[in-house]
């Protein structure tokens, strides 16, 4: 049975409406939610807590007696069984009704109930560079490298390593987790149904994340491509030159693809997707345009001087206090944005006698 209209399994604390097309997964008020009628979409919001976006969208489309999973979510034991239950809600039985799980890239707040639906009998599938990113990270070799590159900024021996520690520790291997999964390139599809959602390349956030395109509808599945709840995290992922300029590339190809629903990782739709799109192509650019700025005024700064320089609206007087995820987030981030500025010629990088870069603007 795969119907809105099926009956929920209702327990003391979960199962009850919250209005029309919607009922609620757990006492705390997390919710299922159609969101959209043609494809049949439900959204299922599941809590973050270490970070500061506070929840996480997985969506569940539903056609022909099928289930399309798009993103697991994070294994927060809070999250306790609410993908499950969302899906029982909606009549789905992964044991018994058809049910793939697309997962859009490898980070584990997208990735993290993955055993969960594979355990109760879904089909999992990555793109093939969703693959390539859950091999690359899972490494020891790999949070060595960030370690070091961190070193190699100004950053300390000690925070350092706290910091590629944490993000190491929020990697998942499929391959590791003995996870059952199958692959699948960009340009193939994922059939659904009556419906075919291509697989889209779109690398910035990380370099193998790719999208869900359904081109009737113009209805998209964007990961984290871009959101309106907040600007995409561009981190420096050990792979490739210019991840900024990666994703300002993804993001003026979603901006011409003509997208009219979106459903992201974060957050909901708030407006033209074409337009948030270019709004944070252009923010990502002010931000590389005030790094410039601090170099030309402070030549010969590390990396790590050039952070509070950016823009961020970060507490840089209780650095200490803030938590690691969050100044991964920035120094890493920041980073990206100096490897932007050296790939298009705007400033050099230049060792110093210890090995730490120094930054000056292009002559």
């Amino acid at each position: 049975m795969t119907s809105a209209d099926a009956p929920l399994a209702v327990g003391d604390d979960w199962g009850q409406g919250c209005g029309a097309n919607c009922f609620t997964l757990d006492e705390d008020g997390f919710t299922c939610r159609r969101v959209l009628d043609v494809p049949e979409v439900w959204r299922v919001e599941l809590l973050m807590h270490d970070t500061f976006l506070p929840s996480v969208n997985a969506f569940v489309v539903l056609d022909g007696g099928e289930a399309l999973v798009v993103d697991a979510g994070t294994p927060d034991p809070l999250n306790d069984t609410r993908l499950m239950r969302a899906l029982l809600g909606l009549g789905v039985d992964p044991a018994e009704t058809p049910t793939t799980l697309f997962c859009t890239h490898a980070h584990i707040d997208h990735v993290g109930l993955a055993r969960e639906l594979a355990e109760a009998g879904a089909r999992v599938l990555v793109p093939e560079g969703v693959l390539a990113d859950m091999r690359r990270f899972a490494v020891p070799a790999w949070r060595d490298g960030m370690a070091a590159r961190m070193c190699a900024e100004g950053a300390s021996d000690a925070e350092a390593a706290e910091l590629a520690d944490v993000i190491w520790d929020h990697v998942v291997n499929f391959e590791n987790e003995k996870i059952a999964f199958g692959t699948v390139a960009p340009g193939e599809a994922v059939r659904l149904g009556r419906w075919a959602f291509e697989v889209v390349s779109a690398p910035g956030h990380t370099v193998g994340q790719c999208v869900l395109w359904e081109p009737e509808t113009r209805t998209a599945f964007l990961g984290d491509a871009v959101l309106f709840l907040c600007s995409t995290c561009i981190g420096f992922w050990d792979e490739g030159e210019d991840p900024i300029g990666e994703q300002l590339r993804t993001l003026r190809a979603l901006a011409d693809r003509g997208i009219e629903h979106a459903y992201m990782g974060h957050g909901l739709q708030e407006g033209s997707v074409a337009e948030r799109c270019l709004a944070n192509a252009g923010h990502h650019e002010r931000r590389s345009a005030r790094a410039l700025a601090a170099i030309e005024e402070r030549p010969g700064s590390t990396g790590y001087e050039l952070v509070p320089a950016m823009g961020w609206r970060a507490p840089f007087d209780r650095w200490a206090e803030t938590p690691a995820l969050t100044r991964w987030f920035l120094v890493s981030e920041s980073i990206a944005h100096l490897d932007h500025l050296v790939a298009t010629g705007a400033v050099r990088r230049e060792p110093d006698a210890a090995g730490v870069s120094r930054y000056f603007a292009a002559e």
